[in-house]
């Protein structure tokens, strides 16, 4: 990646941890200006320690499901040229209240919420932010879940899935409300990325059949947030306008919707 000549700014939300955490330190590293976004900014400490060694990085209050935050983060940089804003931020749910014959509809809204509500609502408001800026990309990071064209069984995290599949749509339709603006919008499979997140839940979504064959999350190629978020950033500096709409996988492959 290219160290910018003149100072360019990336937002990214769900800043604190994981593959929103690579993107600003990532980002920070070559000299980008970070607004860093997430829920609970006095418990991110990792995030809090990176941006007190770096004045590039500046720590932003932002719960996505919270119209009011994100309008007045919008506000707070009314004036500033935001190049790139990632919609990192994402919630995967207790797999126990998504399982079938115990479907909770308010974990169902929490997911929805923070999964699509979020992601369009920082569309929304930080179009002008984006089209101003150089770079004009806006990104969302979703999962290979949300492709219907790729699942092909029924899954175990159907509240996921279908939040995952509700954001690759909205992107699309933003994407093609902001195209004659230049703006590039696009949605990425960030991997199997091994994170708290996913140690947390995917083993759990096992059946019966799966567990008894000893099956194991670690089994699978797995990625680390700083292998994913490396893979990523070229292929986000490569988009034009002319690229808005696709679902990618971090190596660049076209993914089926």
């Amino acid at each position: 990646m290219v160290t910018p000549e003149i100072q360019k700014t990336v937002l990214v939300t769900g800043a604190n941890r994981g593959v929103g955490l690579q993107f600003a330190t990532q980002y920070a590293a070559v000299g980008w200006r970070v607004i860093a976004g997430c829920r609970s900014p006095d418990q991110a400490q990792d995030l809090q320690t990176l941006a007190s060694a770096d004045s590039s990085i500046a720590v932003e209050t932002l719960d996505v499901t919270n119209s009011n935050h994100i309008t007045a983060l919008a506000e707070k940089y009314k004036d500033t040229a935001i190049d790139i804003l990632i919609n990192n931020a994402g919630m995967y749910g207790d797999l126990s209240r998504q399982a079938w014959g115990s479907l909770d509809h308010a974990l169902f809204q929490d997911i929805m919420d923070v999964n699509v509500f979020g992601p369009i609502k920082m569309c929304e408001a930080f179009a002008p932010h984006v089209v101003n800026g150089q770079g004009k990309k806006i990104v969302s990071i979703t999962s290979f879940l949300g492709s219907i064209g790729s699942v092909s069984k029924t899954p175990s995290t159907p509240f996921y899935a279908a939040s995952k599949a509700a954001l690759n749509m909205a992107m699309r339709g933003i994407g093609q409300r902001l195209k004659d603006q230049g703006v590039s919008v696009v949605v990425f499979m960030p991997g199997l990325v091994e994170t708290r997140m996913l140690r947390q839940t995917f083993g759990l979504a096992l059946d019966e059949a799966e567990k008894a064959k000893n099956f194991d999350y670690r089994d699978l190629p797995t990625i680390t947030a700083s292998e994913s978020v490396s893979s990523l950033i070229p292929l986000i500096e490569s988009l034009t306008v002319e690229t808005s709409g696709r679902f990618l996988n971090y190596d660049g492959n076209e993914i089926p919707w």
